[in-house]
């Protein structure tokens, strides 16, 4: 059964009962004595649901929508955890109803579903004496549902062959689930209840004492989770903890958010031994390939799938300021649209630039930070997130622009230039250009002389500058106009510059003399 399937050094959280000689009935619990001794194991003997490590014992009063699910097949039994929909509905994990490594589900009269439960004791009773045990009559498990290579649409909805009783008296209520699309933003608060083991090692002195605990958990982002355990994101939420994790036992049950809870997953897998510290999976039911499917749909919008990865390009051998950084968002099935998130990829996490845009030109303000592009692929069956690789850490600009005047034509008293300006990071450029030339003018006075002196004033020299309006032709490619130039010798300069602050150490240079058009000869009779 799949209870004890590995997946990538990962386990699904439902854990496989030793082979009993006797089947566990349907009316064995619902006969069993409810008020077993709390000081003698009811496990004693057997192998059975331990439960969530790191956490604490808690009623199933706290957790009123929490089940225990039962399957006894083929000489042995497996437990999961669940959760109440409705009065006919139970939530889990589709690993839980299938056989070992397929998505072939057993028959739905092997399974069992007990709700108001604090403690269960198999073959014995469950406590308190409220709770109920119900068959199942159907189940459905999702038609994208998949185990190897990748676990993904991990959900399962059991219909019970009998109503249960949902009222405080029994310890029952169902729960709602998240708005769709609302999936927990990295650091919210989550619970998660099941019964599930409490050590992740096998053999004797692990085994379970039956009863429901709680523990807290932190979402994550799924890109990080991602990242960790190379599942499809759209249908995947994560969580972390200092001191918590699921474990066997508790895939399928609920995991839940806020005050009134409602559900946002489902437990799904976790690191091999369920190591604290580590990211634990779970359903996604904010995922409109998930949700749909638990809502009734047979064919849910699938949610895009990356066909190769996202790559974060720089324009030079390594990143620099001002040069810019294009995301390209890697290949995607299904269509989806893009958004690109670019972060500082260090503790800070810092997000520079969101949004449909996939440029990036880091400031100087990131000098010295790697920095790392985050893809979002939506459509109408989710958004799944993936990451490119990390850049270097950014560098300071220390290539400067070149420029070239590589075209000049005049005609009377206009000229205008043709140039080539690049830079090799391709920083932003300005460029400037100007027209030099000499005109005559009224020398300035000297101190000694006095303002009423009639003397007349020596005609000196001086040089004029005309800017000219420098304006982009095509890639690299700018024109320069210069209007009502002096017919006589005028030199044209230009300087580039780039974003960074650096200039091309030499100007550009070239010179022509302006002619006064000869006068056209008048013809006619004589």
């Amino acid at each position: 059964m799949a209870y004890d399937l590995f997946i990538a050094a990962r386990h699904l959280t439902c854990v496989t009962l030793v082979a009993i000689a006797t089947s566990v009935s349907l009316a064995a619990l619902d006969t069993a004595p409810a008020d077993a001794s709390p000081g003698v194991s009811p496990f004693t003997g057997r192998t059975l649901v331990p439960y969530i490590i790191g956490g604490q014992e808690s009623s199933i009063s706290q957790f009123p929508w929490q089940v225990f699910v039962l399957l006894e097949a083929e000489g042995k039994a497996a437990s999961c955890g669940g959760s109440i929909l409705d009065a006919s509905h139970i939530l889990t994990a589709s690993h839980c109803v299938d056989h070992e490594g397929t998505t072939t589900p057993y028959p739905a009269e092997d399974l069992i579903v007990i709700a108001g439960a604090s403690e269960v004791v198999v073959g014995v009773g469950v406590s308190p004496a409220t709770a109920q045990a119900r068959g199942v009559k159907s189940l459905r498990t999702h038609p994208y549902y998949t185990v190897l290579p990748n676990i993904k649409d991990d959900v399962a909805v059991l219909e019970l062959s009998s109503p249960l009783e949902l009222s405080a008296a029994r310890n029952a209520q169902a729960i709602a689930l998240v708005p769709t699309g609302a999936t927990p933003a990295p650091g919210t608060p989550l619970s998660v209840s099941g019964y599930g083991k409490e050590e992740g090692a096998e053999g004797p002195g692990h085994e379970p004492n039956g009863k429901l605990y709680s523990a807290a958990l932190t979402a994550i982002g799924s890109d990080a989770c991602r990242n960790s355990v190379g599942i499809n994101s759209a249908v995947l939420l994560c969580t972390q903890s200092a001191s918590s994790a699921t474990c066997q036992g508790d895939s399928g049950g609920p995991l839940t958010e806020g005050a009134p809870a409602v559900q946002v997953g489902t437990v799904d897998f976790g690191p091999k031994e369920c190591p604290v510290g580590q990211p634990d999976g779970f359903s996604n039911l904010a995922a409109p390939e998930v949700r749909a499917f638990v809502e009734g749909s047979e064919a849910p919008p699938v949610a895009a799938r990356p066909v190769t990865p996202p790559v974060l390009k720089a324009v030079g051998a390594a990143p620099v300021d001002f040069s810019p950084l294009t995301c390209e968002p890697g290949g995607w099935s299904e269509g989806p649209s893009f958004t690109y998130t670019f972060q500082v990829d260090n503790s800070t996490a810092q997000v520079l630039q969101s949004g449909p845009g996939n440029v990036f030109t880091p400031p100087a303000t990131v000098v010295g930070a790697p920095i790392v592009c985050i893809v979002q692929a939506s459509n109408p069956g989710g958004v799944s997130t993936l990451r490119s690789g990390t850049t270097p850490p950014i560098a300071a600009d220390t290539a400067p622009p070149v420029s070239s005047i590589v075209g000049r034509k005049c005609r009377l008293q206009t000229c205008t230039l043709k140039i080539t300006a690049s830079d090799p990071n391709a920083v932003a450029l300005t460029l400037q250009a100007t027209a030099n030339f000499q005109v005559l003018a009224k020398c300035p006075l000297k101190k000694h002389k006095r303002r009423g002196s009639r003397a007349k004033r020596p005609i000196c020299h001086r040089t004029a500058t005309v800017s000219m309006p420098v304006v982009p032709v095509s890639a690299g490619v700018y024109q320069a106009s210069a209007t009502r130039l002096p017919y006589e010798r005028v030199e044209f300069v230009v300087a580039v510059g780039n974003a960074a602050g650096l200039r091309q150490l030499a100007q550009q240079f070239t010179a022509i003399t302006l002619h006064k058009p000869k006068p056209k000869k008048k013809h006619g009779h004589r």
